[in-house]
């Protein structure tokens, strides 16, 4: 879906990274990143409150930056609400929580509740998804399967200091939004390389499967490429490298290759 918009997209010198990235990287240095969070697709108000439901929606956001090594500058808001919603302060606490300036936005009524947030950064040097080369270490920032394992409704954390860390180390890296099942192979395509993972190696949240750690959505942790040999931030956790090739493997605790994907909104 991704790929056929992109080919309908018309070109700007000034956009410097178009659609295919976590963001978009303008000339100079302004990071454009945005999302749309609907009620039954992304969420569901039986299980959120509205405030955890601004907040998770924000920190998507604000992930997507981190990704790019971006330091945030404003947030824009567009809502479409359902008749007899009356929360919206309490939304907008949430969004509010991150300490990211909300600049801006539209409201709409609709029949379900809809956000769409813009997250707005700046970065001197944007980490791709592009840079990554063979033998480089694959890491992450903290352990997966945390949203699968509650049911989408532990808080998310933007690892926006470890991506800012990441800058200048990493040559490459992605918001883990969809899985490492899947977001390992986004990156890993992007880059021109292979992979390979020990699923042993994944650090599991308490609670998860390792098929939730490496299958479910929204952990938003980040994971990124980094060469072999320069010392790696204490809170890093080595889970694999990239390859040279294009197979991108998923290997067991006897190294058979496991089959794995993660979610997919039109699947």
């Amino acid at each position: 879906m991704v790929e056929r918009i992109a080919r309908l997209a018309g070109a700007d010198p000034r956009v410097e990274v178009g659609i295919g990235d976590d963001a978009a990287v303008l000339s100079g240095g302004l990071v454009l990143s945005t999302d749309m969070h609907v009620e039954g697709v992304h969420f569901r108000r039986d299980r959120l409150g509205p405030a955890e439901i601004g907040a998770r929606a924000a920190a998507a956001n604000l992930s997507d930056l981190a990704a790019m090594g971006a330091e945030p500058l404003c947030l824009l808001l567009s809502l479409g609400v359902p008749p007899g919603f009356d929360d919206l302060d309490a939304l907008v606490e949430g969004v509010a929580v991150h300490e990211v300036a909300l600049a801006g936005g539209d409201l709409s009524r609709a029949e379900s509740l809809v956000l769409s947030i813009t997250a707005v950064g700046t970065a001197v040097r944007p980490v791709l998804r592009s840079g990554g080369r063979p033998g480089d270490r694959l890491i992450v920032t903290g352990p997966l399967g945390a949203q699968a394992a509650s049911g989408y409704t532990a808080p998310i954390v933007p690892r926006l200091a470890e991506g800012a860390e990441l800058v200048g180390l990493a040559t490459a890296m992605i918001d883990l939004s969809d899985g490492i099942a899947t977001d390992l192979r986004r990156l890993a395509a992007a880059s021109g390389c292979g992979a390979r993972v020990e699923l042993s190696d994944l650090p599991v949240a308490g609670g998860a499967t390792q098929e939730q750690a490496a299958c479910g959505g929204e952990d938003h942790e980040l994971l990124a490429a980094v060469p072999a040999g320069p010392a790696l931030p204490e809170w890093a956790i080595v889970v694999g490298t990239l390859t040279e090739g294009d197979a991108v493997s998923f290997l067991d605790a006897s190294g058979r290759p496991r089959d794995l994907h993660g979610y997919d909104h039109f699947a």
